[in-house]
């Protein structure tokens, strides 16, 4: 599957757009918090990908491809956008309660 899946992504554009702006939105979350001083929650890889995959699981994907319009920034994405930073918080507080490693 593995070519097969790699041709989908690269030559066809295939992709999540949901995944595209969490992880996105995520990125800056984190960030933004570290500039900020807040330091209280584990931003190593694992408990990135556990916030990530809490937030995912709880949205609609929204799959599309070269041919079908990839505008994010139309008023659906924007409060997708705000929604998510919401929830990013909150995954945070499950992942900090239970960590997949000793934080």
């Amino acid at each position: 599957m593995g070519e097969f899946k790699d041709n989908l992504y690269t030559r066809a554009g295939f992709e999540n757009l949901t995944e595209n702006i969490v992880l996105e939105v995520l990125e800056k979350f984190t960030k933004d918090t570290e500039e900020m001083g807040k330091k209280e929650y584990c931003k190593c890889w694992i408990c990135l990908a556990d916030v990530a995959a809490i937030v995912l699981n709880q949205l609609k994907p929204n799959y599309c491809s070269n041919f079908i319009d990839k505008d994010v920034n139309n008023e659906y994405f924007t409060n997708l956008r705000t929604k998510v930073v919401e929830m990013i918080d909150k995954a945070f507080e499950v992942v900090k309660k239970n960590p997949h490693h000793n934080c």
